[in-house]
């Protein structure tokens, strides 16, 4: 989200990476561990809400559906379970909040 040029390029191959991993563990599942929310699912449902929104600020794409499945399905799951919706933050201030981060982060010396 906040890198530029080829550090871009080269941390979206990365992360796509992770998710190709992410998405071989939840091949038929609902949730990582099965049908309701565990540890796991808590532990990692940061990026359910986060990462459409890096996506978003950042202008690129990582969560392909066709490619991935398994974990956009997992991600709506996750999203629309009563506990996590309900004490979700607002999307709008989210985008606002890392919009200025990136801008942050891209007006830093490099090197």
């Amino acid at each position: 989200m906040c890198s530029l040029g080829e550090e871009k390029e080269k941390a979206a191959k990365l992360t796509v990476d992770a998710v190709e991993k992410i998405e071989e563990e939840l091949k038929g599942k609902r949730f990582f561990g099965g049908e309701s929310i565990g540890y796991l699912d808590i532990a990692v449902g940061w990026m359910s809400y986060w990462l459409p929104i890096w996506e978003e600020v950042g202008s690129m794409k990582i969560l392909d559906p066709l490619q991935f499945p398994a974990l956009t399905s997992w991600m709506r799951n996750f999203l629309e379970h009563p506990v996590i919706k309900e004490n979700l933050p607002p999307r709008d201030k989210m985008i606002i909040y890392f919009q200025k981060r990136s801008q942050e982060f891209s007006s830093r010396p490099r090197g």
